[in-house]
């Protein structure tokens, strides 16, 4: 089910992420703390099928490495969502540089193949309390996301305190 396992490319089942996306966004709520959401975007190198299928293994296991054991992560080999529990606007955009700062150098799958990935990372940060809704949060990761679309490859836009 996460991190740790086995080959240790696991991330949360999206089933499971949103389960614990509503605890936490109810929690934060309840008891203010902030709550940082990413949603990213990678784009390995190369067209064959074969090289984009140990891509999405070889990134899970780069993310998982560089991630906290409280962060909440879920991808496809697309689309990545990374719940970000009693984090900031501060705290969020340090782990928006740290992946970008990752994800920039090369990497080699387990048959040597050379896999270079381009990233988009939105953000949305919030201070928590009681105007904090899973909606706007997940709208503005989104719209956060778009934005760093339109600024290019390796970028990210953090929107906070919605």
């Amino acid at each position: 089910m996460k991190k740790g396992f086995s080959s240790g490319d696991e991330l949360y089942a999206e089933d499971v992420f949103w389960v614990l996306f509503d605890y936490e966004v109810t929690r934060s709520q309840r008891y203010p703390a902030a709550l940082s959401l990413i949603h990213m975007e990678t784009t390995p190198s190369g067209d064959d099928s074969y090289l984009v299928r140990a891509a999405t293994s070889v990134f899970n296991v780069a993310l998982n490495s560089h991630l906290r054991s409280a962060d909440i992560s879920t991808g496809n080999g697309k689309t990545y969502r990374i719940l970000l529990p009693t984090t900031n606007e501060a705290g969020g955009r340090a782990v928006c540089e740290r992946l970008l700062s990752i994800f920039r150098n090369r990497f080699e799958s387990k048959e040597g193949e050379s896999i270079i990935f381009s990233i988009n990372i939105g953000m949305a940060s919030h201070a928590g309390g009681a105007d904090l809704t899973k909606e706007a949060l997940l709208a503005r990761a989104e719209s956060a996301l778009r934005k760093s679309q339109l600024k290019g490859s390796n970028t990210y836009v953090v929107y906070s305190d919605l």
